[in-house]
Parts: C-alpha cells; structure tokens; sequence
C-alpha cells in the first residue's frame, strides 16, 4: 500500500501558512516543523515523484490531495486556498487524475523567490526558509527591516535610507505602472551598476562603501546599498515631464537636467558634463533618450525658427505622455 492510500490523521505540530507562499513550501515548512522528511509528506499527501529539485518550485494538487493536505496540516482547505495562490488559481495546462490522490510539480511564474526570514519563522520556527511569490515592487521588508532582493537577506537596521526608500519606490510604482516602473528600475540599475564598477563620482564610492560596512554587504556593488540613490534616479528618469525636457531641450539646457539628479543623488554639479563626463552611464542614457526622439525634436525646433519675429510666442513642448 502507498502511503497516500493510507487515511490521512493530522500531524502533531502545525505550521502556519504564508501569503502568497507557494504549496512545495508550505508542504517542506509542515515537514519540518513536525521533523518528518519532506519527501515522505508529499508522498503522503498524494501521487506524485518528490526530490529536493522540487523546493523551489510549485505543485498543484487535486481535490482529494487538497482534502489530505487540510487533515494533515489541521488547516481548513478554504484557508489554504485563500493563502497558497496556487491552489486557488492553478496552471491549467497541468491536467490531473480525478482517480486518486495527485500533486504535480512545476516552474511558477513569476520564478518563486525566497521569503523573509524573520516573517517565516514567525509562521513556523523549525525552518527559516520559505519561497513566495513577491511583487517587483518589494525590495525589502519594511516591518523587519531586511533586504529582500539579491540575496543574502541583509539587516538594513544601520542603513534605514533603505527602509525608506522601499515606501518611496511603492509610490513611483503606484504612479507609473508595473510596465513603466520595471523599464525605468532596470535602466536606474543599470546605471548606478556602472557608476559602482567603474568607480565614477567619488562621493557615490565613499556613501555606498560606508553603507556597505553598516549592512554587512560586499563593498558598493551590490543592489541594497545602491537602493537609495537608484529610487532617487527612477523619480527623475521615469517622470515624463524630465523626460521630454530630455528629449526636447536644445542641448545647452540640459545642464539643468544634470544639476538637478547631481542634487537628487548627491554627487558633482558638474560630474555629468566635464570631458570626463561624457561617457558616463547617465550620458549614454540621455544620448538614447534624445535619439528616439530626434524626428519629434527637429521637427519642433524647425517650427519655432520658421516664425516671424513678430509672431513669436511660446510654443508648448508636445504633451509630456508621448515621452513614455
């Protein structure tokens, strides 16, 4: 007899459900917490082929599986559903017997990433580690104040610019769209990456390397101690009104542009704009802006030149949307 065909009795222990927690682990957390393999509960709860390859991945269970996890977890199945989005919306392309009991596995998406630490041992303290579903949007965790991108989960408590930075990054989200707000974080990542490898700005270097110090992160590379000034960037390049002065202005007035990110960021008035300059990440990124709009620019320009003297009135630059 297969272990899921023997009637399933709840477990000693039980083990809390996360939001957004995946099944793969909240079935592993269950197992731990009742020191039971986690191979063993899957097979127990269902038909299935377990291993460790599957921990970070999801599964999708059928009625008479979801019916064996709730006795065994001591936790109604409406709850479970409520809190495992997979079992509330399940990839359809995964058909499942109806005959018996039945887990399949597969890739979530988006990829399921790992959890708050400190979050997952308040649902369960036999195991600190758990994978969720997290929106792009979250880079930390504000309640316990740990970095919750790339790992390791660092403790932000020396460096709360960070923690703040997290609800300033929400609002830009709020504003812009998820589209929107994913293009300009890649493009504020990808900048502030450069300034960091490159060496650029020296009062950037000396912040992000004594921030690195109070988190305990590996020098100014990484993500969590650019954080601040990335979220700084993105509220200046993803704003449609700086960027169609960016793409519209002639170029001596986009002085302006890079006086006002050198006091958003703190660095240089001038850091953008010398002949050393010229090659600077955040340079490269006005050049490509101003490119994609040339015809727009010229075409504008062209038009106020044409005016006589004697009619010449402002013209309004086109509407800051089309700049997106």
């Amino acid at each position: 007899m297969k272990r899921w065909e023997r009637p399933a009795r709840p477990l000693p222990l039980r083990a809390r459900p996360m939001k957004n927690e995946t099944v793969v682990s909240y079935v592993a957390r269950l197992a731990a917490a009742n020191d039971f393999p986690a191979s063993l509960l899957f097979r127990t709860i269902g038909d299935c082929v377990p291993g460790k390859h599957v921990l970070d991945r999801d599964a999708r269970l059928n009625p008479a599986a979801l019916d064996r996890l709730a006795v065994l977890s001591r936790t109604p199945a409406e709850d479970l559903s409520r809190t495992l989005p997979t079992l509330k919306s399940p990839p359809q392309y995964l058909p499942l017997a109806t005959d018996r009991p039945v887990i399949r596995f597969f890739r979530g998406y988006p990829h399921p990433v790992l959890a708050c630490r400190i979050c997952t041992l308040q649902h369960g303290p036999a195991t600190a580690v758990a994978w969720e579903y997290r929106s792009l949007h979250r880079f930390v965790c504000v309640t316990h104040r740990r970095w919750l991108g790339e790992p390791p989960h660092l403790d932000l408590t020396a460096a709360p610019e960070i923690v703040t930075a997290q609800s300033q990054y929400a609002e830009i989200a709020a504003r812009l769209g998820y589209n929107a707000t994913a293009k300009t974080l890649v493009e504020a990542w990808q900048v502030t990456s450069r300034w960091a490898n490159e060496k650029r700005h020296p009062a950037l270097i000396a912040r992000w390397t004594d921030r690195a110090a109070a988190i305990g992160a590996a020098g100014p590379g990484p993500g969590s101690v650019r954080f601040p000034e990335i979220v700084r960037l993105m509220e200046i390049t993803g704003n449609p009104d700086w960027r169609r002065h960016v793409a519209m202005v002639q170029p001596p007035q986009l002085d302006n542009f890079y006086r006002h990110i050198a006091r958003r960021i703190g660095t240089e008035p001038d850091a953008f704009t010398t002949g050393h300059g010229q090659k600077d990440p955040l340079s490269e990124w006005v050049r490509i802006l101003r490119f994609r709009f040339a015809t727009t620019r010229d075409e504008f320009w062209r038009g106020v030149h044409r005016q006589p003297d004697w009619r010449r009135d402002p013209i309004p630059f086109p509407e800051s949307c089309h700049f997106e």
